[in-house]
């Protein structure tokens, strides 16, 4: 799955779970951007994301439920 379509998951479902969800382009260093939800925030890299790397953000943000793929 490429980076802007795991955003749009994140953001669906924080959007769902009534928390804040934020992300920014500009704090993040060579194609990785930095995504808040809530106080919670994870460093993510451009490109292909891996179902692992997938997980380790969901549970960095919070948003470690079973709505994957929804």
């Amino acid at each position: 799955m490429k980076r802007e379509q795991l955003l749009r998951l994140l953001h669906k479902q924080a959007k769902a779970e009534n928390r804040t969800f934020r992300v920014d382009m500009a704090r993040g260093k060579g194609g990785h951007c930095v995504v808040w939800c809530d106080a919670q925030f994870a460093v993510v890299k451009s490109g292909e994301i891996t179902p692992m790397m997938e997980k380790i953000i969901r549970k960095q943000l919070g948003l470690d439920g079973d709505r994957r793929r929804t």
